[in-house]
């Protein structure tokens, strides 16, 4: 037998068994879901299997044993590609195809660890509604109507406040359900952009690093791919961050290839899904002022993408356009969980710590302004394009582990996606096993919900695994480095 060949036949062996264990995991999430489900949405009543924590231990071991053994098979797949070891066209094609199978069959499926896309598919409701904003009315408002009834045999709850997504995001949400028509039909379509965005941006990936770091062209596009957390998060639950990478990376590839102006555009469309990518163009202007010798021409690309950016802007808010009070979702976004436990980062955890009064608010505001010095200290290093990817994977770790207001198990897509175009040094451990935790507390909301974990017992477990573990790495990382 060839070597070639042996590589694809362990390739398809690897995937194979990964598709099998995905298997294994949304049955186990089902099953999760159903124990002690007891719930009633505008008169319609949702019952699983009476609570039972016995079958819970069996069901938590087959999702937890599974999602360990799709995390080793991940690993075994990006130490064959390192060694070399995926070296035949087969070998790769197989590589890339697997994940995209992963994707497309989870597609088809319900989510059943976060009411996110159901959500979604709500303010899409609201937005077709002659008297309602998603702006100014409550998701949580639709339990008054008709369309609630659709929801709820999903397990949609009406928990969720004002919509706190840009207004690229919200017309889609608003297209969809006009297209649609009913729930199952729209969360399918919903799913099928998110999907379509990650694998998109994984494309971009594999164009970035093509440009920029050629010799980990495979790796780092592999290491967004196969990612059971991306697989998870997207294709199943169906989260719209997706989408806003997609145009992070987008803008990231046109900064490299010194658009400005197209890079600004893209930058406002990311801005226009969630607003995150607000903290990377520091970096993204760093890195233009340096690579552009003809400053003019770099002023004016910026000003004209700049213009198109601020009129698309317009032009997608103006049917929501409220005032200020359009962004309110945003601020209460914003503010922490009020809870006995932190519900965030390093911030919320200081928050909860400090002595209350004004002294622990200046403290926590000082710790804000480090982190924008921390942005401005990094972006100072995008003087290449090497400098510029670090810098943002950088950003995004830190803020994602320090000073975000929440924390929730698909927040690790975003710094997986920026250190994938940084595949090598100490990024690279601390977001594998950031993905890794977050998989492993993704349940805890479902426990809350039916019963078997207190709100401040599963916050704290949430936050403990979710964000202090790998705080704890990246910190050693640190120190190892430096000593």
């Amino acid at each position: 037998m060839t070597e070639e060949r042996c590589d694809a036949l362990r390739v398809a062996l690897i995937g194979l068994a990964s598709g099998a264990l995905y298997l294994v995991v949304y049955a186990a999430q089902w099953a999760i879901f159903r124990n002690g489900l007891r719930q009633e949405v505008a008169g319609v009543f949702l019952r699983g299997d009476p609570a039972d924590v016995s079958r819970l231990l069996l069901q938590g071991g087959g999702y937890y044993g599974a999602t360990l053994l799709l995390f080793a098979l991940y690993a075994w797949i990006l130490i064959l590609c390192r060694r070399g070891l995926l070296r035949g066209g087969r070998a790769r094609a197989l590589a890339i195809l697997f994940p995209v199978l992963f994707n497309a069959g989870l597609l088809l499926g319900h989510p059943y660890q976060s009411i996110d896309a159901l959500t979604y598919v709500a303010h899409g409701y609201l937005g077709n509604l002659p008297d309602a904003n998603p702006y100014t009315t409550t998701a949580a408002a639709v339990r008054t109507t008709d369309f609630a009834r659709q929801l709820a045999p999903f397990g949609w709850l009406p928990v969720h406040g004002l919509a706190p997504y840009g207004a690229l995001w919200t017309h889609l949400e608003v297209a969809v359900i006009k297209v649609a028509g009913d729930v199952p039909t729209a969360l399918v379509m919903i799913k099928t952009v998110v999907v379509a965005a990650s694998l998109g941006s994984a494309a971009l990936i594999w164009r970035i690093l093509g440009r920029v770091r050629p010799e980990d062209q495979l790796l780092g596009t592999l290491i967004y791919l196969w990612n059971p957390m991306i697989v998870v998060e997207f294709a199943a639950e169906g989260h719209n961050d997706a989408l806003m990478i997609l145009c992070l990376l987008a803008s990231l590839a046109l900064t490299v290839s010194a658009r400005p102006a197209l890079s600004v555009v893209t930058s406002v469309s990311g801005i226009l899904v969630k607003y995150l990518p607000l903290i990377f163009l520091p970096a993204q202007a760093v890195y233009l002022w340096h690579a552009q010798r003809n400053r003019s021409r770099l002023a004016a690309g910026l000003l004209l993408g700049l213009l198109i950016g601020v009129g698309l802007a317009v032009v997608l808010y103006g049917p929501f356009w409220v005032g200020l009070r359009t962004f309110e979702g945003v601020r209460l976004q914003s503010q922490p969980l009020v809870s006995p436990t932190p519900s965030g980062g390093l911030y919320w955890y200081l928050l909860h710590a400090l002595p209350p009064g004004e002294a622990a608010w200046l403290t926590l505001r000082v710790l804000a302004g480090v982190f924008a010095a921390f942005v401005l200290v990094a972006s100072w290093q995008a003087r290449d394009a090497a400098g510029l990817l670090g810098a943002c994977a950088s950003i995004a770790l830190v803020y994602v582990l320090v000073v975000s207001a929440h924390y929730w198990p698909w927040y690790a897509s975003l710094p997986l996606a920026l250190v994938a175009l940084v595949p090598r040094g100490i990024f690279l451990p601390t977001v594998l096993v950031l993905t890794l935790c977050s998989r492993l507390v993704a349940p805890i909301s479902t426990l809350f919900t039916n019963g078997f974990l207190g709100a401040g017992a599963a916050l704290e477990l949430k936050m403990s695994v979710g964000v202090t573990v790998p705080l704890t790495v990246l910190l050693l990382l640190c120190l190892r480095r430096w000593l």
